[in-house]
This record gives structure tokens, C-alpha cells and sequence, in this order.
């Protein structure tokens, strides 16, 4: 598929009528390309936090110390991690 200047994807008339002759299995890989090309379009248009950055901000609330900061840093660091595991 070719991309628009204005970045939206445009089928041509071909791909239509390919599309219209696939299979099940082929309409499923061509759904699936779409989804993923998606995926990561949005993955890359959102602005991801560093842990740094969320531990900083949580060192200004009133009321948590370092004993709960550590505890804190470890269990935001483990969804961190499963976050890492990209698509």
C-alpha cells in the first residue's frame, strides 16, 4: 500500500480487487500486515516515560520515603520491563 502525503494509507484499485480474490489464509496475513504496520505507527507516535523520570516525580509526593521508594522503584520497574518487549 502506498502512503498518502498526508500519511494515511490509499488502496489502489488493483489491491481492491486482489483483496476481493484472496483466500482465507491470505485475506488473514493482509489483515494482519495492516494491523501490525498500525501497531507500530502508534507505538512510535506515543511518547514512552523513562523509570528515572517516574521515580523523580514520585520523590516529590508528600509523605513517601525511602523505604517505600524503593519498594515502589522495584515494582514499577518490573512493568517497565514487560513493557520493554516490543511487538
Amino acid at each position: 500500500m502506498k502512503k498518502k502525503p498526508n500519511q494515511k494509507y490509499m488502496t489502489t484499485r488493483v489491491q481492491y480487487k486482489a483483496a476481493k480474490q484472496y483466500d482465507h489464509e491470505q485475506f488473514d496475513a493482509f489483515c494482519t500486515n495492516i494491523y501490525v504496520e498500525g501497531f507500530k505507527d502508534g507505538a512510535n507516535s506515543v511518547k514512552g516515560a523513562d523509570i528515572t523520570d517516574v521515580m523523580e516525580r514520585i520523590k516529590t509526593v508528600k509523605g513517601i520515603g525511602e523505604k517505600r521508594l524503593a519498594q515502589i522503584e522495584t515494582e514499577v520497574s518490573a512493568l517497565f520491563q514487560k513493557k520493554d518487549k516490543k511487538f
